[in-house]
């Protein structure tokens, strides 16, 4: 299903156009995921990954019954502190990667874009609270 509108997330503030490119994305695509744009349906989620963490460290992020949970282990908490931007941008070129997120609805485009919005956040904590997303320290 295209969406008129989705979300990307980055701690980069004023980025006049996005880019597709080449980002760690483990189990998307098979582990042959090439230069792309990632973005979101629910922004809480584009928040969860606009910010550097990794599943190694600890950190997960996940939907469950509509609502976006991101899992920070407590010693990288104050990671949550830091500012981040959310990219308003059109879905027209993007397609849903059906096999790699059917409930968080994650899509991906190879052509460039520029955002329509970018709606900035003093923390990623108020940016997950203000989209209706939890945090989760473990």
């Amino acid at each position: 299903m295209k969406l008129k509108y989705l979300y990307h997330g980055s701690i980069t503030s004023e980025i006049r156009e996005l880019e597709p490119r080449k980002r760690y994305t483990p189990g998307v695509l098979k582990g042959r995921a090439k230069p792309a744009i990632y973005a979101a349906a629910d922004p809480a989620y584009a928040v969860a990954h606009g910010f550097p963490w990794g599943s190694s460290e600890g950190f997960d992020v996940y939907e469950y019954n509509g609502v976006v949970t991101l899992v920070v282990p407590k010693k990288h908490k104050k990671r949550l502190n830091q500012p981040v931007f959310i990219y308003k941008i059109s879905g027209k070129y993007f397609k849903l990667l059906v096999n790699d997120s059917p409930k968080t609805q994650i899509y991906i485009s190879y052509r460039k874009v520029k955002p329509t919005e970018v709606i900035s956040f003093s923390s990623v904590a108020k940016a997950i609270k203000y989209y209706k997303g939890k945090i989760k320290i473990v």
